[in-house]
């Protein structure tokens, strides 16, 4: 089964990450040809990171975000017949840490009867495949209405406008002229399934996504629990992770989740004034002063 890939990326300061070579690495077991289109220019050095992992890179901001790297990329792909000898078309993105091989996960869908397919889908607004992780076989890929979709992306304001223009449409649009949808795993919960990797991670789902580290409505699950998890059963993608948060936050991370430093503080310094007037403040939650308020 011959593939090519296109892998969409974004990092303010030009960094292409540890993390993105370890998925690039996983991914090329899978996928022959991997193009990488970043949303952001890149010195040299960054760039020469990719030289024995992808057969063409482009580092220019556009604005558009995955999309309008996916776009880019089939475009390139087209213009020099790189699609022509491929099976399937893959389109995934930087928005996740892998964390096991693409391989097994493959070899299931190729069992499955369907001419595009997604890791996840969500039924959250409206049933769609999630677009961090997408795959066509030739008949989709090759069909004039999937390239026009691609190449009518413009920039759009804001990424929820993303997700509702592209992310969400791209499925029904394609359900729409005759192309079956399948799916690695299938959820029915009205939440994002990307908000419980615990459970992914037990359904052999290779990917993480970024935020739930970050970000505490993107998570349901204990995330000190994933770390231990991941820590426990995928070391090197722990390391990764830990790398990479590291470098973009505070030497704290992920040890000391970002929005975990609003607990922290609370916990080591407090002032609030009483019914009475009175002004409290604890330190690790212990009283220290009382005043009474002027």
């Amino acid at each position: 089964m011959s593939r090519v890939a296109i892998f969409a990326s974004y990092d303010k300061n030009g960094i292409v990450h540890d993390y993105v070579i370890s998925y690039l690495k996983r991914l090329k077991r899978v996928a022959e040809k991997i193009i990488f289109i970043s949303d952001n220019n890149a010195k040299n050095e960054e760039i020469k990171k990719l030289s024995d992992l992808v057969v063409f890179s482009d580092f220019t901001p556009h604005g558009e975000y995955d999309f309008g790297s996916y776009k880019r990329g089939y475009q390139y792909a087209m213009k020099h017949g790189l699609l022509e000898e491929a099976d399937e078309l893959v389109l995934c993105n930087d928005s996740c840490f892998s964390v096991m091989d693409f391989d097994d996960m493959f070899a299931q869908m190729s069992r499955r009867s369907c001419d595009f397919w997604g890791v996840t889908d969500s039924i959250e607004i409206q049933y769609h495949l999630q677009s961090y992780f997408l795959v066509f076989k030739k008949n989709v890929f090759t069909h004039k209405e999937f390239a026009n979709f691609l190449n009518s992306v413009v920039r759009q304001d804001n990424v929820n406008d993303v997700i509702k223009n592209y992310e969400i449409a791209l499925t029904p649009f394609l359900q729409n002229i005759n192309f079956t949808s399948g799916v690695f795993i299938k959820h029915q919960e009205k939440i994002n399934p990307t908000m419980k990797p615990i459970t992914l991670l037990e359904q052999n789902i290779p990917l993480i996504k970024r935020k739930v580290f970050v970000l505490q409505d993107a998570c349901i699950e204990n995330v000190r629990s994933l770390l231990f998890k991941l820590k426990k059963e995928h070391r090197d993608s722990y390391i990764d992770i830990c790398i990479y948060y590291k470098k973009t936050f505070s030497r704290f991370s992920p040890l000391v989740l970002p929005y975990s430093f609003c607990k922290v503080k609370r916990f080591l310094y407090q002032k609030k004034i009483s019914k009475s007037g009175k002004l409290i403040v604890k330190i690790c939650k212990v009283p220290v002063q009382l005043f009474v308020k002027s």
